[in-house]
């Protein structure tokens, strides 16, 4: 009787509205919790931080851009000092396209102190004798050079580089390619760089062109120069000549365990230890080209085209040519004219493909036009990777 007394209270407490569960229940409470589900759903994403909204607004970055540049730039909460930094650019001749290319590359720049950091270093670099549009080319190429500008760093350089280079205009475009022309030591690593290249018989002309084009050559460490320069000699190349050059600034851009590698891939396609000597000191460039890429072209050349391992290392340049564009639209015209007997005689698959296009659309192509008039249209579907027949 006790147990149905209280389970009766209890029922007439919630029905009363008296209950914590009740008061729950009750209609403002239910609208007031509708409200904050609604509100949390409805939240905007995360607020753009505001450097991020900066690089977007001011330069035109686009969103990923704007969040790549800004990772180191956190910590700007205000636009005084980016916008003093845009500033003295614009001033100074540099376009929006520049700037953004800058910032892009060395996007802590925005925190550089324009009077104190940023004019003492174009003041360098006018005192020295270069032009406004000469800077602005440098900067904007390589902006990281302009941690290095300063007056005791610059002077001795461009001093030294004058005794190679003809202008201040390809003093820029060194600089501009390799920054390490600036970085490094020029007395402990740039000097006997050069001096090193001079005892290897490195013309005068060829040292030219390794501080224009040469990037990361002269700039390196004397030790690793002087390692490259003992796998060439390894290799047999003699000194003085251009096939030296030649395999020397390909090595240049291969490590060691990269060039063994490539040897031992070389090795596993099939050719012999002489073959491989032939085809790299014939064509290095071959040592620059990806495994993949190295072996879908042997492969091609040997169950496609037909050539002997033997054939391929004599005319390593074949190895070089571009598969699309060269070795496959070629061979397959090779074997198409060969068929409608077209062809006196057999002609060596290296000069087929070697010959400029010129040539080859001459001798090969318009010759035969009259006894085949499709063969222009197949050649050059072919080219683009349509097969006719």
């Amino acid at each position: 009787m006790m147990l149905v007394r209280k389970n009766s209270s209890l029922l007439v407490g919630f029905l009363s509205g008296t209950s914590k569960i009740s008061i729950l229940l009750s209609p403002s409470n239910t609208l007031t919790s509708l409200r904050l589900l609604t509100s949390k759903a409805d939240d905007p994403s995360p607020k753009t931080p505001f450097i991020v909204k900066y690089l977007i607004d001011s330069l035109g970055l686009s969103s990923p851009e704007a969040d790549k540049c800004s990772k180191s730039l956190t910590h700007i909460k205000s636009p005084s000092n980016p916008d003093s930094v845009l500033e003295f650019f614009r001033k100074n001749g540099f376009t929006d396209a520049d700037i953004k290319r800058i910032l892009c590359s060395h996007s802590r720049v925005l925190c550089a102190k324009v009077d104190s950091t940023l004019k003492p270093k174009f003041e360098v670099m006018r005192d020295l004798g270069f032009s406004d549009t000469q800077i602005t080319k440098l900067i904007t190429a390589n902006p990281l050079t302009l941690n290095y500008l300063s007056y005791c760093n610059l002077r001795p350089r461009i001093e030294f580089f004058n005794t190679f280079l003809d202008s201040y205009d390809d003093i820029v475009k060194a600089i501009s390619k390799d920054k390490s022309l600036l970085a490094s030591s020029l007395e402990k690593t740039i000097k006997p760089n050069i001096a090193f290249l001079k005892e290897c018989q490195f013309s005068f002309e060829r040292i030219v062109s390794l501080l224009i084009r040469g990037r990361g050559v002269i700039g390196r460490a004397p030790k690793s120069l002087k390692s490259i320069v003992k796998r060439v000699n390894e290799l047999g190349v003699p000194h003085g000549s251009g096939m030296f050059f030649l395999t020397f600034r390909c090595l240049c851009g291969v490590s060691v365990d990269m060039f063994d590698a490539k040897m031992k891939l070389l090795a596993s396609l099939g050719f012999s230890q002489s073959e491989l000597l032939s085809a790299i000191l014939k064509q290095p460039l071959i040592l620059c080209l990806s495994a993949k890429n190295l072996c879908e072209k042997v492969d091609f050349l040997v169950k496609e085209a037909g050539c002997e391992l033997s054939y391929v290392s004599r005319y390593p340049t074949m190895v070089g040519l571009s598969m699309t564009k060269r070795l496959i639209p070629r061979n397959y015209v090779m074997k198409l004219i060969m068929e409608r007997g077209l062809l006196k005689k057999k002609i060596g698959f290296f000069y087929f493909v070697s010959i400029s296009e010129r040539n080859f659309l001459n001798k090969y192509i318009f010759s035969f036009q009259q006894r085949m008039p499709e063969l222009p249209n197949i050649y050059r579907s072919a080219s683009a990777g349509k097969f006719l027949y």
